[in-house]
């Protein structure tokens, strides 16, 4: 119990976290993605530092296989920060919420063709209306709902390339850090423009390594006696939490187009948690029949 409440709280933290990432909305969004790595490097090193796990950086990176895994995963959790952040100040919130809510039908399509997991027909259905709704601003204005869709993909594929990684969950994300620390490194020195950074954002800058890392630790402690599909489902408190700020909050208009996309995109929801929990009824049985 413990465990999914854990879960549930780095659920409601990373849906509630849109509201921290706005602080920065004046400052260049590719500078405090910037930030948000060199800081994250220097958490996660304190962490690793503190459970005496400093030795186990050598071990990975003599396992060229997993340096090559964590390097496409630095570089798609990179474009998932940098997109989240940019969405989050030019007024795209209800864009990342769509995206989150699309996120586990991504993964289960990802799984089949790069896993080969086996889906059913109402997990295909499920998907298609997904794809629906993503492609109803396409076909009848020609916009392109470029935040969902990047936001969206990029994390099921960094979820995907993480099945590959063997590596603790800090120690993941401070390699991942390190690997794109370089470029963050580069782009601080050549572009930062300290001007437009307050006292208070100043002070608050370290603190991203900190909301960027702290949820994902709790998250693998609390996962290890999680069911999935327990996590499946609790995880949809994320985007509706970034839903209900960015229309009460930040006062985003809920249009008919987004009235349209988040209609199809929620049937394909509510298709899939139908099936997941459907699912997971037929193995808690035949769990008993064979006890």
């Amino acid at each position: 119990m413990e465990s999914t409440l854990l879960v549930l709280f780095c659920y409601i933290l990373w849906g509630l976290l849109s509201i921290y990432w706005s602080l920065f909305s004046n400052i260049d969004p590719i500078a405090v993605l910037c930030f948000r790595i060199t800081w994250s490097l220097v958490f996660c090193f304190l962490i690793l530092l503190i459970k005496r796990e400093i030795k186990d950086i050598k071990s990975v990176i003599n396992d060229k296989r997993q340096m090559f895994f964590l390097f496409l995963s630095s570089i798609t959790v990179t474009i998932n920060w940098g997109m989240y952040i940019v969405a989050i100040a030019s007024g795209k919130l209800l864009d990342a919420s769509l995206a989150y809510y699309m996120h586990p039908i991504f993964s289960i399509v990802l799984g089949f063709f790069i896993y080969k997991e086996r889906l059913s027909k109402i997990q295909w259905f499920a998907f298609l209306l997904a794809l629906i709704g993503v492609s109803i601003p396409i076909f009848t204005y020609g916009v392109i709902p470029f935040f969902a869709i990047i936001i969206g993909v990029s994390f099921a594929i960094y979820g995907a390339l993480k099945k590959q990684v063997k590596a603790s969950g800090v120690l993941g994300i401070f390699m991942e850090t390190l690997i794109i620390s370089p470029v963050a490194f580069a782009y601080l020195f050549l572009n930062l423009k300290t001007s437009t950074i307050s006292p208070m954002q100043w002070a608050l800058l370290p603190t991203t390594g900190i909301v960027t890392s702290l949820p994902l630790i709790l998250f693998a402690i609390g996962i290890k006696k999680t069911s999935l599909s327990l996590s499946g489902i609790l995880m949809y408190i994320n985007p509706t939490i970034q839903l209900l700020i960015a229309v009460f909050f930040y006062n985003e208009e809920f249009t008919k187009l987004h009235a349209y996309m988040f209609l199809f995109v929620g049937l394909s929801v509510g298709i899939f948690l139908f099936d997941s929990l459907k699912t997971l009824k037929k193995e808690k049985l035949n769990k008993k029949i064979q006890a």
